[in-house]
């Protein structure tokens, strides 16, 4: 699991294909692309869930499956997932345990090679279709544009998220160099040469987000404005304004950090007026308690419900037993040696409602709090002998089918449900000043959406500051995102605590990890690769945050 990268050179071109999507660095600038326009933007969603996406697979590291397996890397990073089964078959256990995150570890390629291998992708359809006159473009150029330009905003806005170095309070050996706070990635467009990818600095976060993101969501939204996707594996209009959404709550929370208070309201202003645009132009409604609870289809099935914005689809063919997000997060199938392993943090767990039906998602240590659905014919005894307590049947295998990889394994993966702009609204609505309303917001949704026998959500008595509002919030959005890998950058974002150390928690001892505040392994290190291949990179690059955090005794 602690590969070690061994690394020369990386090429200067990658050829890309559907199938076949080759390691890659901003340092690889891609050529005309020889396969279709159609293909490539086809093939951006085919990479996006492809397993051995970086190649590390080869050498059997079973966490290379593209973004799911990122999601899954971000989310072991949170304290919130416990691993409940043999820790031997924990292929996240550098992100869980902080362990081997330096730049001559291998596992920095899942989100160093794989953004930039999309970006190219992205870069690619963007290069074939001359966007100088928007009016002279068919409705299939205006949607394939539009896509590429939302992609690309996309991965740009995770990267800067996941490599900006924040400050971290607290953890002896590590300090964040003034040199690099406020940096983000090396912009790479269609028009980087190679010489200019070979000297490619860090460009700040705010360049990333003035010279790319909103400027992509922007073109995005313009091309996407009659559009209408014909299914939720399509990207819309909703989720450009989810995106947007999220981009400006980003951007509020560091504006208020850098003590610009005018930016900052009205930053949180445009968060909450694009998540309600992404609630009322997608269409969504949040789950309901059946469909979340569904053994067959829960977390699994976009088609299954009506709160899916946006979610990719892994076909049956392209289904490996190991590498796949259900071989290691569901906990009902028989075909994964990981199929044990994944539940909730015990002290969240407790924190959740009793008549708060996402409660049910994870095993209680009696059995007899609720009647647990199962697509298992011998649930009872397997709930009983088999899993550990608050073991996790939130994520089911797809079509229920526990004993077959192939079928269960072709799960497809949320990437933006409806349920997030709530919580976006909320908090952005309280942040911009008006906290009485976000307390409102919170309160509606919970008690509208999931609480049951008629149970009242109030949180009023709780969030008499904003700062006691905004920890109550995150509760709610721990518990309702549990899994799906949002959670990390909004802790990040908000300098919260990570806490799997205590008397009585469920966590093996080598991840019991205390942080109070940001943890400094979610500041991620870019990879050996790029600093060979892009040298200015090496003077640039965020401190190895490895075994700095002690073990709680």
């Amino acid at each position: 699991m602690k590969n070690i990268l061994k690394i020369t050179a990386v090429a200067a071109a990658s050829v890309l294909t559907v199938c076949c999507i080759q390691e890659a660095t901003p340092t690889d600038v891609a050529t005309k692309d020889q396969v279709s326009l159609e293909t490539t933007i086809r093939g951006i969603p085919a990479a996006l869930v492809q397993a051995g996406s970086t190649g590390y697979a080869n050498q059997g590291a079973a966490w290379d499956f593209a973004l799911p397996a990122i999601h899954l890397a971000t989310e072991s990073m949170t304290g919130d997932v416990i691993v409940t089964g043999n820790i031997g078959y924990d292929w996240f256990t550098q992100w869980g345990t902080n362990v081997s995150l330096g730049s001559d570890y291998a596992v920095g390629a899942l989100t160093w090679d794989n953004y930039y291998t999309w970006i190219m992708m992205a870069n690619s359809v963007i290069s074939q279709i001359d966007a100088s006159d928007l009016s002279s473009l068919d409705e299939t150029e205006r949607s394939y544009l539009g896509f590429a330009y939302t992609y690309r905003a996309m991965f740009y806005f995770d990267l800067v998220r996941l490599y900006e170095c924040k400050d971290v309070k607290g953890v002896d050996g590590y300090t964040v160099p003034e040199s690099i706070k406020g940096l983000g990635v090396p912009i790479v467009l269609p028009g980087t040469t190679e010489a200019q990818a070979k000297n490619n600095p860090r460009a700040t976060v705010d360049e990333v987000y003035d010279t790319v993101i909103f400027p992509d969501l922007d073109m995005a939204e313009e091309l996407l404005s009659t559009f209408t996707a014909p299914d939720k594996y399509t990207i819309s209009l909703g989720l450009v304004y989810g995106m947007k959404a999220r981009a400006w709550l980003e951007r509020g929370t560091a504006y208020a950090e850098k003590g610009d208070d005018a930016a900052s309201v009205q930053a949180f202003k445009d968060a909450a007026e694009y998540a309600r645009l992404a609630i009322t132009t997608s269409g969504r409604t949040p789950l309901t308690q059946d469909q979340w609870e569904d053994p067959t289809n829960g977390f699994n099935n976009a088609n299954s419900n009506n709160a899916w914005i946006w979610g990719l689809s892994l076909p049956s063919e392209s289904v490996s037993n190991l590498f796949c997000f259900t071989a290691h997060m569901a906990c009902e199938n028989e075909w994964s040696e990981y199929h044990t392993g994944r539940g909730i943090n015990r002290n969240t767990y407790n924190s959740i409602n009793m008549y708060d039906f996402r409660r049910h998602s994870w095993l209680d240590p009696e059995r007899n709090s609720y009647d647990y659905k199962s697509c298992r014919d011998d649930a009872d005894e397997y709930f009983a002998n088999q899993l550990a307590d608050y073991a996790n049947i939130k994520f089911r295998p797809a079509q229920g089918a526990y004993e077959n990889y192939a079928t269960g394994g072709a799960a497809d993966h949320c990437c933006m449900r409806v349920e997030e702009m709530y919580f976006i609204e909320a908090e952005a609505v309280a942040q911009a000043g008006d906290l009485n309303e976000g307390i409102r917001l919170l309160n509606e949704f919970m008690t509208n959406y999931r609480m049951t026998n008629g149970v009242q959500y109030d949180c009023t008595a709780r969030a008499t500051t904003l700062q006691s509002f905004l920890n109550e919030m995150m509760l709610q959005k721990r518990i309702e995102f549990w899994g799906e890998g949002i959670v990390m950058f909004d802790m990040k974002r908000l300098n919260m605590s990570v806490k799997r150390g205590y008397v009585g928690t469920n966590a093996p001892a080598s991840y019991r990890l205390n942080v109070d505040g940001r943890a400094p392994y979610w500041n991620i290190v870019i990879t050996r690769g790029e600093t060979q291949n892009n040298p200015v990179i090496a003077t640039q690059n965020n401190p190895d945050p490895s075994g700095l955090v002690d073990l709680w005794k």
